[in-house]
């Protein structure tokens, strides 16, 4: 399994537009096959921070998401203007968090 967790920087003025953009793609994503959560939240308005947090359920799903259409638009659209603060993290032996 593939984590994604971070942040995406902006400028306060344009943190819900960023997050517009995102939203948009929130559907289709969801509906991919090896998508197994995909979110954005604002953290900090003030500070232009939104939060990420994907999980994938190989890297093969999370290429075959980057590689479409509407994911290089909203990525390209927005490469001037954010800064990604994302790490990528491996993941296995998943279980419930008391265990």
């Amino acid at each position: 399994m593939i984590i994604l967790a971070g942040h995406l920087k902006t400028s306060p003025d344009l943190v819900d537009e960023l997050l517009a953009a995102l939203d948009s793609l929130l559907e289709d994503t969801r509906k991919e096959q090896g998508c197994l959560d995909y979110h954005f939240a604002i953290e900090d308005r003030n500070a232009g921070s939104i939060l990420v947090y994907e999980r994938w359920s190989d890297q093969d799903a999370l290429n075959a998401h980057l590689a479409l259409p509407a994911i290089g638009a909203v990525l390209g659209g927005w490469a001037d203007k954010i800064e990604i603060a994302v790490r990528k993290f491996d993941a296995a032996n998943e279980r419930g968090f008391t265990e």
